[in-house]
Formats: structure tokens, sequence, C-alpha cells
């Protein structure tokens, strides 16, 4: 999950690089902007809108200062971060000595850590509320499997004004009862449940017949 497997190699983009160049580059990319170097610097970035409207022959004069970079060697979720504080949609991906790499876009940022996190695999997403001194990702998981299932992945979630948690589970299996019924017996709550259609026939079934008991 580092940088330098979701790069896109671009060609190095420098100050005598003509628009055309960049707008064949930045919708081959898909994006709408791109890093500039100058004597192995970055020195600023282009946008497509810029490049498409423009009349001249390099785009020297179209350079705005500032861009994003990262390490090719940086986790993903450091990258996600840095994403996260910036407004940009791409950064340039630099080697050991700050070498042209290549760019990474944030859609691609996040297809790669969709696939990484079994995010495209079958089962269902459980969200769980806690206190914070609650939490434990040994026993989370340790009631999943005790359940016949496996967790894929899990994400965790602090408000900043409260002492609670919410935790997001992904497991491998779309009935959920079970498990719930395991989250209560420890005293966790499940606040949320997706793709568990099974679990949702079931509830739906209860509440026809608790319908058909009060009428009766």
């Amino acid at each position: 999950m580092i940088a330098a497997r979701s790069t896109y190699i671009i060609p190095e983009i420098n100050e005598k690089t003509s628009p055309a160049v960049c707008v064949e580059v930045m919708i081959d990319a898909q994006c709408f902007e791109l890093p500039v170097q100058k004597s192995n610097q970055l020195i600023g970035s282009v946008t497509l809108e810029d490049c498409i409207s423009s009349k001249e022959k390099t785009i020297e004069n179209l350079i705005s200062p500032g861009f994003l970079s990262v390490h090719y060697q940086m986790h993903l979720f450091d990258v996600l971060q840095i994403f996260k504080s910036s407004a940009k949609n791409v950064c340039a991906v630099l080697g050991e000595n700050q070498e042209w790499v290549g760019i990474l876009t944030k859609n691609q940022m996040i297809n790669s850590l969709s696939q990484t996190l079994s995010i495209e695999q079958n089962g269902s997403i459980l969200i769980l509320e806690m206190s914070s001194a609650h939490y434990s990702t040994n026993e989370l998981s340790r009631i999943i499997e005790g359940e016949g299932s496996k967790v894929l992945v899990m994400w965790l979630h602090k408000d900043e004004d409260s002492a609670r948690i919410k935790v997001t589970v992904k497991i491998n299996t779309s009935n959920v009862e079970r498990i719930i019924n395991g989250f209560d017996r420890f005293g966790y709550d499940v606040i949320a449940t997706f793709g568990d259609e099974d679990y949702k026939e079931n509830i739906d079934r209860k509440f026809q017949s608790l319908m058909k008991y009060i009428d009766f």
C-alpha cells in the first residue's frame, strides 16, 4: 500500500512543454492539473482549463506556484491525509533523490485502497458505537470469528466532542444476525448494518409476526 504501486507514469512536464501536450497527458491521466519542473525541481502546476484556452507555445506563463508531492515509498494512508488537507486532486511522486517518478491522482489512490482493503469483496458492513475505553480490536475480531465469520477490514472514527467512538467493520458474510446477537451479549451497540439482506428479511418476518399477534 505504497504510493509507488499506484503511480501513473507520465512524461516530465517542464516550463517548455506545450499546452497541447499537457492537455493530452491530463486527459489520459483523468486529472485537471499537472506538476511542472525546472532543473529537476518542482516549481508549480498548470491546469487543464488554462492549457485548453492558451494560445502560447509553452506553458511557461501558465504556471501557478505550489504543488503537492509525496515520496514514492509513502503509505497510501499518509497520502490520503495529505489529500484531505488540500484542495488538490493530484500530487507528484518523487524518488529517493527527489527525482521525478510520476503522479498520483486522488481517484487512483481511492481505487488502490478499495482493492487492498477488500471493499469489493462480498459481505456486510456493521457500524458499532462504544466508549473509547471499551474498544478492543482483538475482542471485536474474536466475537466475529466466534460466529464463524472473518473481518475483512475495520475503520475507526472518533468524534472530537465525545468520548465515544464508531467502528465500521466489513465482514465476509451477508447474514449478520448471529454476529449482532454476539455483540449484544458483550455490550456493544450495533447502530447500523448494510448489505445484510438475510438479516433484514428476518427482522421483517419478526415484525409481521408481531403485528399478527397484536391483531389477534
